[in-house]
């Protein structure tokens, strides 16, 4: 990597990081705030609505996922703005079309007046959320990651500053507590229009050629919308599952577990983000080499970081004993982030800079397979939260070693012996932190100091090669 690059890639992933722990530090003010002064029944309500607006990225078919992988590695000044322009206004047109008709079969078969407002500020929001996307997908393909960051954070902060008002106030409301969160998605999606507004109201170029791109688009971007849908529903089947079997309230907590791991993972796609147009322009000889690093760096961090799970476990059970029990959860779950950390920084984001999205999407789908299994077995079999929390990590442990296997061949890295020291690592995080407590956290400590030992050569060798830059 040469020193410009270098310089390029950390002054990226620092707009990046500020957004990301910006972000992070409002999520835990949500964690922590949000369900302490709600109802578990509210905040339930909240869960299902954050929930459902995870999959509105399928509206738009891989339209703006083929933009992303089609200009990823170019230059802003570059693109044909009257182009985009028209595919802009074409979209939003097209989203307001397809969210009318949504809304229209959501009411008519919803029976709990509840979740009428929860389908209706869905639809409002993935129109907004999918104009935002087509900006954002555009800012990362063209490494404009500043005004991405911005754009980004904007939401949250919104959110968070609105709920705080809410509730200072005294309002409980689950449907006042939603619409901050869409202020948010809309105010952020206006910024994102700011920064591009030479393009956005550059003169549509609306003629044949502009739908042939659109069809362009779709047909590169469909793979990776669904490798993207079957990832989501790989914790989605689940969580629909418990939705289905319990009531608003248990899956209200389960959110909640999910929510902490989210928050680690929230760091991690800083780099991912920053990471994505760098390959594209970086040869494919040095791709292997620059994997290696990354991957026994990232992992050192995230095993690392895993030894506070008791501390801070203890200090939310203390804050939010109506959760206690499902807090305990994420003693499960939180080993998913040594496999999604791996999926969203280097995995996906190798496999698409060398246009394996259709390997990607492959992989998630047997991922699926799996969790479908699993939650059939723990939900309706067995009828365990324990067993549908588990699955989740199955899954997901599944879906990170298979799409490493995949890429390791074809980027010629050897990685088998360090998918066994992982996945032993997090079985003995699981173990010491579910049974054990307290001397479980010195137990781990002492298994990641074995691990820095066990790879102590490999780290200095990735920190020598940053630093000579």
């Amino acid at each position: 990597m040469a020193k410009n690059k270098l310089l390029n890639f950390v002054k990226n992933v620092s707009y990046t990081a500020v957004s990301n722990i910006l972000g992070t530090l409002i999520s835990a003010v949500s964690l922590l705030i949000i369900p302490k002064l709600v109802s578990v029944e509210t905040y339930g309500y909240l869960q299902l609505y954050m929930f459902y607006i995870t999959y509105t990225g399928v509206s738009y078919f891989g339209w703006c996922d083929g933009i992303y992988l089609r200009e990823g590695g170019k230059y802003y000044k570059d693109l044909d703005k009257p182009m985009y322009s028209a595919q802009f206004w074409l979209l939003g047109l097209f989203e307001v079309i397809l969210y009318g008709i949504i809304l229209a079969f959501a009411v008519m078969f919803a029976s709990d007046a509840n979740k009428h407002f929860v389908y209706m500020f869905v639809c409002i929001s993935g129109v907004g959320m999918c104009l935002r996307w087509f900006i954002t997908f555009i800012l990362q393909a063209t490494a404009r990651i500043k005004e991405f960051a911005i754009v980004t954070i904007s939401e949250r902060i919104v959110y968070i500053v609105l709920v705080m008002i809410l509730l200072a106030f005294g309002y409980r409301n689950f449907i006042l507590l939603i619409a901050a969160d869409v202020a948010g998605k809309y105010i952020s999606m206006f910024i994102g229009v700011w920064y591009c507004r030479d393009m956005v109201f550059s003169k549509p170029g609306f003629s044949k050629s502009v739908f042939g791109e659109i069809k362009e688009n779709i047909s590169a971007g469909i793979k990776l919308m669904f490798a993207g849908l079957s990832s989501m529903l790989i914790i989605g089947v689940i969580r629909f599952g418990v939705q289905s079997k319990w009531d608003i309230a248990t899956f209200g907590k389960v959110s909640l577990t999910l929510t902490i791991s989210n928050m680690v993972m929230t760091a991690i796609n800083a780099i991912a983000v920053v990471l994505y147009p760098m390959l594209r322009r970086t040869s494919r000889e040095q791709l292997p080499k620059l994997y290696s690093i990354m991957r026994v760096l990232l992992m050192g961090i995230i095993f690392g970081g895993l030894m506070f799970y008791y501390p801070v476990q203890k200090i939310l059970s203390t804050w939010l004993p109506q959760y206690a029990d499902s807090i305990r959860y994420a003693a499960i779950l939180l080993p998913v982030c040594v496999y999604e950390s791996k999926m969203a920084m280097l995995i996906n984001t190798y496999l698409k800079a060398l246009r394996l999205e259709n390997m990607l999407m492959i992989c998630n789908i047997a991922a699926l397979a799996v969790s479908v299994v699993c939650a059939v077995l723990s939900i309706t079999v067995f009828e365990s939260v324990t067993l549908a929390i588990i699955s989740i990590l199955i899954a997901l442990m599944f879906r990170g070693i298979l799409s490493e296997l995949v890429l390791s061949h074809h980027i010629d890295v050897n990685v088998k012996k360090d998918i066994v020291i992982e996945f032993i690592m997090s079985v003995a995080f699981i173990i010491c932190n579910w049974y054990l407590g307290f001397i479980g956290m010195g137990i781990y400590a002492l298994c990641y100091a074995a691990y820095i030992l066990l790879k102590k050569n490999d780290l200095k060798q990735a920190i020598e090669y940053i630093y000579r830059g």
